[in-house]
């Protein structure tokens, strides 16, 4: 199982609030409380709970 590393760069999956599909991003940077992170995708960023939060996917599994 791959570790989430939570640092500015890191590829990541998260669960949006308004959705059932996971979708990929890349952390930008914490929340002054460390609860949250800001997310850039293609479709704009977004502040996402560290508890939505799960490691990219590399492509060999799925």
């Amino acid at each position: 199982m791959v570790k989430l590393e939570l640092r500015k760069g890191a590829r990541v999956r998260y669960e949006p609030v308004h959705s059932d599909e996971w979708r990929e991003g890349t952390l930008v940077r914490p929340s002054p409380n460390q609860e949250e992170w800001l997310v850039k995708n293609e479709l704009g960023k977004f502040w996402v709970p560290v508890r939505r939060l799960s490691p990219a996917e590399d492509g060999s599994s799925s």
